[in-house]
């Protein structure tokens, strides 16, 4: 918050975003939730439309790649084809990555999705626009550093706008796990005093 209000970094704006989903009244674990919510395709469908609609450059960060990452490059390429799409997860070789954050520092609107093991730390790209949270965290440093991505300034940027997607699968008093994780995170942010 300080950086931000000494313009050394950018200006961040979080959205939360809280999809409702159908009753389910059996309890799921943890991995079944995450299995449920990564496999739902109105949900993807929900993600891929927020990418497509974005203005500017957005990083989209998931978390299991051939469940989820795969799933929402494979869209986010069916409804376009005049935008630069990046895929880039573990096995994506260290040479290649470089070649990707140097063409998105160019770029005006492009759409990477990543993992968050790939770009959570380590990456400098100073011309993102746009961080989309598709997959549920509740890691204080993984949320941190995937925002980080963002909040570097450069001539053509000086903000930052996150969506923070959520699920409310709750039944009753019982609330997900995913939902718990959310109030950890809006914590996290009011912690820190993000708007």
């Amino acid at each position: 918050k300080e950086l931000m209000d000494k313009k050394t970094l950018a200006n961040l704006k979080i959205k939360c975003i809280i999809l409702k989903h159908p009753t389910i009244r059996e309890k799921m674990t943890y991995a079944e939730e995450l299995d449920y919510i990564t496999g739902n395709n109105e949900r993807n469908n929900f993600i891929v439309n927020l990418l497509v609609h974005l203005p500017g450059n957005t990083l989209c960060l998931f978390q299991l790649v051939e469940k989820h990452g795969k799933i929402l490059h494979d869209k986010v390429k069916e409804k376009i084809n005049d935008t630069p799409i990046f895929f880039v997860y573990g096995a994506t070789d260290a040479t290649e990555r470089e070649d990707i954050r140097e063409i998105v520092d160019r770029e005006k609107n492009s759409i990477t999705i990543a993992s968050y093991g790939t770009f959570s730390t380590g990456i400098n790209i100073r011309n993102i626009n746009n961080i989309v949270l598709a997959s549920p965290s509740k890691s204080k440093i993984r949320i941190l550093q995937s925002i980080g991505r963002g909040l570097r300034t450069s001539s053509t940027k000086n903000s930052i706008l996150v969506f923070d997607i959520a699920d409310d699968i709750s039944y009753k008093e019982r609330r997900n796990f995913t939902l718990t994780h959310f109030t950890e995170r809006l914590n996290i942010y009011n912690e820190e005093q993000f708007d």
